[in-house]
């Protein structure tokens, strides 16, 4: 029995494939004769949920009776004492190595340091950094799938480069920098040299006996289908509302309006929730890329949010829209801890000490963007950085943002380059919202209705506001969107309520992740070792799988599973949307922020009582979650007889037609 190689593949004539029968011909080849096993090539992995998604091969092998010379370094941990051994047999068990592929002659391949940059379109990319978040990607990936990793090692294959290439690349001072590429006659003793010099294998120095092993053992060959299969089965599993949305983000423009100013203008997306704002700037920040080849920086401050439009491209089969060539997807607390290390703190700046002194550290920063000249000082400076340096910023939930980080965005961009969408009264960071009217040139585009919800949800936000007495706050319809409900319950109805309504939405062919759960803090259980959902157990039991995304851990990736329903913090669900949201303790949440308040100054030529005011934040509060739906909403109460229960008793009164109280 030899070795079985394998490659898995559904597109026998991309430049993976090739490169997997590149690699294929050289382990037939190339691997002791007295070897035997399997070696799996999976084609063009896509890691879900991961900020860096796209792996070109992902190759696993189990071998036995397989022996190695072996060059590499072994540090002792307890002396720090390193013995290097050179041509040391190694029995060499199996390995697991994400491989990225690059068909780049040796004209767009060069050094910079240590790393290896490759160059697209007259735009260097750092392709020993993409390899390494693969890595990382992957290990997060296999823990999530199958709650285990092997030990993972990335390397980068120049198909049209020797050894010697790389070699001569890679050479500094009669010195040769160590790296984890090869070329195309790579052999297979090579190949495992290159995995030693990542993880050295382990043995006894005395007699010299080494093996090496990086746990894959485990991945059996079911494993290896789930993860050549899993992409297809969830984008085929998507959901209708995926589906829609996908259709939505890669149509080519947003409505009929010009969304890029090129005279100097900032472009603002004004309108309520649901207006669209979110998706006119996926839209624009597509357009960019397709027609003008830009790099584009899409900030917002909600992590969910971040990774609901990761989880979009991924179903869309775009490109890696993460790659720092071409669109990133970033927080503004992430943006701004890069940027005072670069301009300020040389790399110094730790994320708890940024986080704790955030106001005081962008006032430093904004400070010293104090005049022209520093100014373009910075700009230059952030040129050496492809994760500062953009050529657009587009910013969502922009009324959110403190004046401070409005007032460096505008230092470091010309007006030209920025498009905003503006909530207006929408704010959750902050009790005021960030005024942009301070920009003196900008091109205000207009969102007036709904786009998002079905009439009679509308009409049930309409009556909210009546009953509440905020003035000037009326949803307009589209009219094309007809339908829709609203069920007010208690806790102890709600899994009743859950299991109805679930069937409804599959039945209408969506799945799982398109149920959205919003709990208050007071469900939020935080300990040492992170925060959860209080009452997951108690899903469980009633048969309700959840992506528990009160967990900072999770809302830095996506739900893979697509019988799994997503759980949120009230707090973080802005942007985001379900065809069917469940509002869970809405008179707890309310008496939260209502906690919360901070009575303010009034300006008597406002005509705004402080009563006035509170009662605005607490319906900009309300409209958050009850904006999310897009079929049906849920609202559970803890108290029916709170003053906010009572409020929807008397909406159920007048709207029963769609309204449902349980």
């Amino acid at each position: 029995m030899s070795v079985s190689v394998k490659i898995h593949s559904s597109n026998m004539e991309s430049r993976e494939y090739s490169a997997a029968l590149s690699l294929k011909k050289m382990f037939d080849s190339d691997i002791p004769a007295t070897a035997e096993g399997t070696i799996d090539i999976v084609v063009s992995v896509t890691m879900l949920g991961q900020e860096v998604k796209d792996v070109d091969l992902l190759v696993i092998g189990k071998l036995n009776n397989c022996t190695i010379n072996g060059n590499f370094t072994i540090v002792d941990k307890e002396s720090g004492k390193t013995t290097d051994y050179s041509n040391t047999p190694v029995n060499f068990k199996d390995f697991c190595a994400v491989v990225e592929v690059k068909d780049h002659d040796s004209s767009s391949v060069f050094r910079d340091g240590t790393d290896l940059f490759v160059i697209y379109d007259n735009v260097p990319k750092n392709v020993t950094e993409q390899s390494n978040k693969q890595k990382t990607s992957a290990m997060s990936f296999f823990n999530r799938v199958f709650q285990f990793s092997p030990y993972i090692t990335n390397l980068i294959f120049f198909t049209q480069l020797t050894n010697a290439d790389i070699s001569r690349k890679m050479s500094f001072a009669d010195h040769n920098i160590p790296s984890n590429a090869f070329g195309s006659d790579v052999s297979f003793k090579q190949f495992v040299n290159l995995i030693f010099l990542q993880r050295p294998p382990k043995g006894n120095e005395n007699n010299r006996k080494f093996s090496f092993s990086a746990d894959s053992r485990g991945l059996s060959e079911d494993s290896i289908d789930k993860i050549s299969t899993m992409f297809a089965r969830n984008k085929e599993q998507a959901g209708e509302l995926t589906r829609k949305r996908i259709e939505l983000i890669s149509q080519k423009a947003f409505a009929d309006n010009e969304i890029i100013e090129e005279d100097g203008k900032v472009s603002i997306y004004r309108g309520r929730a649901g207006t669209g704002k979110t998706v006119g700037l996926i839209q624009t920040a597509i357009r960019l890329v397709d027609e003008k080849q830009a790099r584009v920086l899409m900030l917002t401050y909600n992590l969910a949010l971040v990774s609901d439009i990761r989880r979009l491209f991924a179903l869309a089969e775009m490109p890696d829209m993460f790659d720092s060539s071409c669109v990133s997807v970033s927080t503004i607390h992430s943006y701004m801890l890069r940027l005072v290390n670069n301009l300020l703190y040389d790399g110094q700046m730790k994320g708890e000490k940024f986080v704790n002194e955030y106001d005081a550290i962008l006032s430093e920063l904004d400070n010293f963007l104090s005049d022209s000249e520093t100014i373009e000082l910075a700009k230059d400076s952030i040129t050496s950085d492809q994760y500062l340096d953009w050529d657009y910023v587009l910013i969502d939930e922009a009324q959110d943002w403190s004046t401070k980080e409005r007032d460096i965005i505008l230092k470091l961009f010309d007006n030209g380059r920025i498009v905003l969408a503006d909530g207006g009264i929408q704010f959750v960071r902050r009790g005021d919202g960030c005024d942009w009217g301070v920009i003196k040139n900008k091109n205000n585009i207009r969102l007036k209705t709904c786009l998002r919800q079905k009439e009679n949800l509308i009409r049930f936000l309409n009556e909210y506001n009546k009953q509440t007495e905020v003035l000037g706050s009326k949803i307009v319809s589209n009219g094309k969107l007809l339908g829709g409900k609203v069920i007010i319950t208690t806790n102890d109805k709600l899994f009743d309520v859950h299991n109805q309504e679930i069937e409804k939405l599959k039945l209408a062919g969506n799945i799982a992740y398109d149920m959205l759960y919003l709990v208050p803090p007071t469900l939020v259980t935080k300990g040492a070792d992170g925060s959860h959902f209080s009452q997951m157990d108690e899903f469980e039991e009633h048969g309700i799988k959840l992506w528990d995304g009160t967990s900072r851990e999770n809302r830095a990736t996506y739900s893979i599973d697509p019988e799994e329903v997503r759980l949120l913090q009230y707090e973080s669900s802005r942007g985001l949307e379900g065809w069917t949201v469940v509002c869970m303790n809405f008179d707890t949440y309310l008496k939260v922020k209502e906690k919360e308040y901070v009575e303010k100054q009034t300006d008597p030529l406002l005509l705004e009582s402080p009563e006035d005011m509170k009662k605005k934040y607490l319906y900009n509060w309300a409209m958050i979650p009850l904006t999310r739906a897009i079929d049906t909403l849920i609202i559970t109460l803890k108290n029916p007889n709170s003053d906010i229960g009572l409020l929807l008793k008397n909406i159920y009164g007048q709207c029963r037609d769609f309204v449902s109280w349980i």
